[in-house]
């Protein structure tokens, strides 16, 4: 019995030294109630439910994105191979776009000295069907988004971002991705895009990306007008793509 008791306690301690510790940050905007979205009970799966099809989910930040295709209304998705962190959730649904903030902690013991600063509960930025942002409600996660560049674009003048819109079309659908990057995530997405174009059911899919000079003016005129990045002249951007699918390109 005394046996038992002690595999018990050091299998208890050392899942609690090595366990990570999430924390979801919810989207209270009113049109994002549809979809539900919790951690599970032991805080290491994502479960989103929502009455129409969820198409897919991204998360990534400045240093990590990963896509999962979903096509159902309800999906968990396991949060293991997440680092350590501050991240966007993107959950692309048939007629809008939910961003949602998750937050990844060392461990559940050192969560107070964590050096990563939690949002607090928040509105979140919603996108409608047509991919332009709805101002319903304060949005806490462009907020982030922006503050987040601009603390990188102080921390390195030579930091290049940039703003891609990335859109997917397959037999299903299609579902668009717009958000800013740094230059490694751009050099992953065009290759990656390079290769969905040799395939049949991703010869249809479009990249287009775009160099930005000041991220936060940038943001601040997209969300005020969708169609900013299309400006034939502007300080902000290059307006000539940096790539395009369609070949409207600098030179790489």
């Amino acid at each position: 019995m005394f046996k038992n008791i002690c595999t018990l306690l050091i299998l208890f301690v050392s899942l609690t030294c090595f366990s990570q510790d999430f924390k979801l940050i919810k989207n209270k905007h009113p049109q994002a109630k549809e979809l539900k979205h919790n951690l599970n009970k032991t805080k290491d799966t994502l479960v989103l439910e929502c009455n129409n099809k969820i198409l897919a989910v991204d998360f990534f930040n400045e240093d990590f994105e990963k896509k999962i295709i979903i096509n159902d209304v309800k999906t968990k998705i396991s949060l293991q191979d997440i680092p350590e962190g501050k991240f966007i959730v993107e959950a692309k649904l048939t007629n809008k776009i939910i961003l949602i903030d998750l937050i990844r902690h060392k461990s559940y013991n050192d969560t107070s000295q964590s050096d990563i600063n939690e949002p607090a509960e928040g509105m979140g930025m919603m996108l409608d069907e047509t991919l332009n942002i709805i101002k319903a409600a304060p949005n806490k996660s462009l907020s982030f988004m922006l503050n987040r560049s601009n603390e990188q674009q102080k921390a390195s003048t030579q930091l290049k971002f940039y703003w891609i819109e990335s859109q997917v079309i397959n037999k299903i659908g299609s579902s668009k991705t717009m958000r800013l990057a740094d230059q490694d995530s751009v050099d992953r997405m065009i290759l990656k895009h390079k290769e969905e174009l040799k395939s049949d059911c991703g010869k249809l899919n479009t990249l287009t990306i775009w160099e930005v000079y000041n991220t936060s003016e940038f943001m601040e005129n997209q969300a005020s007008n969708p169609d900013f990045v299309y400006s034939s002249s502007t300080d902000i951007f290059n307006s000539t793509p940096y790539y395009s699918t369609n070949g409207n390109t600098q030179d790489l």
